[in-house]
């Protein structure tokens, strides 16, 4: 009864027009209208939920497109704000680096060796990981071809560079280290959008919003059905089942597959604003991996300053046994207070885990947030 409880309180804050109180700027698209790029491409083609995938990653390659342009990277010069969010359920995590590339011919990318986290994720036009290297030896090179893509000869990339902290000196240490990143495409032909009609995929995405509880994870994000894996890529072959992948898609697109990072949505018990606490211990990740919790308002934008935490040194206060507790609208004086609106929500984000198995076991047993005892 609670699970469908919970179900019956984030369909209606989906579907709920309420005005949030940190209105945020022109440059954000409206809830359910399409911005002026997306309609200068959108087309004829009908968007249901059986085609959503590809019309949904078709918005991300023409918009990235225009940002960016063709086989070359645009760097994020300093962790994510109030200000500068694109896309709903944007984070903080790290520094980004994005780009649209063309595989014929083959696509090559190399990341430096670090002693920090640095990875970089390729996603082909159907929203599957194609590869995931990190700045490693042995694990930071790749070469894309189109045949081991799932569909059409572009690729999404998306470059994750972890700061030791959000201060002036560790950001601008972090720009170099996305200025060592190296591509090098063969071919010049650009991305073109698909035509599918954007209302229509406005539409059925946000009708998938209602399916966020009944996701799993490790069924939604996965390599290229029916094609061989190399080890190089370093993704595994799994079972992708539509329902899953569209919901991630519609969730968050560029997400990484389970045994690279893993995601648990937080829905508080009063999600009015009232104050809401949880207590964790620290997840399973590898010696470079890190963990975070970002809140967002009803529309999945965040409207908050203080919207988010991170395991980055300065920001996430241990308690004493070494656990974490995480207090939302709770007062200054509360450790790790994170400021929330009406119908938030929220996510922790766990990247590099040590195993799949260990991390979407230790997920199952985080408690989500609920009124102090």
């Amino acid at each position: 009864m609670k699970r469908l409880t919970l179900l019956a309180t984030i369909v209606a804050t989906c579907l709920s027009s309420q005005t949030l109180a940190h209105d945020l700027g022109d440059h954000l698209p409206k809830k359910g209208e399409p911005t002026a790029v997306q309609m200068a491409h959108s087309g004829n083609t009908p968007v249901t939920k059986d085609n959503f995938i590809a019309a949904e990653s078709d918005k991300y390659f023409f918009e990235q497109q225009e940002k960016s342009g063709l086989n070359q990277f645009t760097h994020d010069r300093i962790l994510l704000t109030m200000e500068t969010q694109t896309v709903v359920r944007q984070n903080r995590d790290t520094l980004y680096s994005k780009g649209i590339w063309d595989t014929r011919g083959g696509l090559e990318f190399s990341l430096p060796v670090l002693d920090t986290y640095q990875s970089l994720q390729v996603i082909d036009e159907n929203h599957r990981t194609v590869a995931v290297i990190y700045a490693e030896q042995g694990k930071n090179s790749i070469r894309i071809t189109p045949d081991m893509l799932s569909s059409g000869q572009h690729v999404w990339t998306v470059a994750r560079t972890q700061v030791d902290a959000n201060t002036p000196e560790a950001i601008a240490a972090g720009n170099k280290k996305q200025d060592m990143i190296q591509a090098k495409a063969q071919s010049t032909q650009p991305y073109k959008a698909k035509g599918f009609n954007q209302n229509d995929r406005e539409d059925v995405r946000l009708s998938l919003e209602a399916d966020v509880l009944k996701l799993d994870f490790t069924k939604g994000m996965g390599a290229p059905e029916g094609k061989a894996v190399h080890p190089a890529q370093n993704v595994k072959l799994r079972d992708v089942e539509l329902f899953h992948a569209r919901g991630m898609t519609s969730m968050g697109f560029g997400g990484l597959p389970s045994e690279h990072a893993f995601y648990k949505v937080l829905l508080a018990e009063d999600r009015s604003g009232a104050c809401q606490t949880m207590t964790f211990s620290a997840p399973p990740v590898g010696k470079k991996g890190f963990f975070s919790i970002t809140t967002y308002g009803a529309d999945a934008y965040v409207h908050t300053d203080k919207y988010a935490l991170s395991s980055r040194e300065g920001e996430l206060e241990a308690n004493p046994n070494g656990s974490y507790t995480v207090n939302f609208n709770c007062g200054e004086d509360a450790i790790n207070n994170i400021k929330v609106e009406p119908n938030w929500t929220g996510i922790l984000r766990m990247y590099q885990p040590v195993s799949e198995d260990k991390i979407v076991s230790y997920a199952k047993g985080v408690k989500l947030p609920h009124s102090p005892q």
